[in-house]
């Protein structure tokens, strides 16, 4: 699984690759997690204001805008991601 984060004048674009039929379950942790921070070691999830996703070929592609008055970082978010990507990541091994 790849993941790759890209920082945009809006918020973030997220891409993570080979996600073996997964990517819907990750949107909806996600989802879970913007409402609550519950499974989230940043916090960073509870600071997406908008989340747009797209889903083909086993690609996930994510566009994450801010909560008004706050900031995504791409470092943050990477380390939620990659939390939530755990489970999977041990499957695809």
């Amino acid at each position: 699984m790849k993941l790759q984060i890209e920082r945009v004048a809006t918020g973030l674009n997220v891409c993570i690759d080979d996600m073996a039929g997964h990517e819907r379950t990750l949107v909806e942790r996600i989802r879970r997690c913007r409402q609550t921070a519950w499974a989230c070691p940043s916090g960073e999830c509870s600071k997406i204001g908008t989340m747009e996703d797209r889903v083909g070929e086993g690609r996930l592609f994510l566009t994450l805008t801010p909560r008004p008055g706050e900031q995504l970082s791409a470092a943050a978010m990477e380390e939620c991601l990659g939390y939530m990507l755990h489970p999977y990541l041990k499957e695809s091994q």
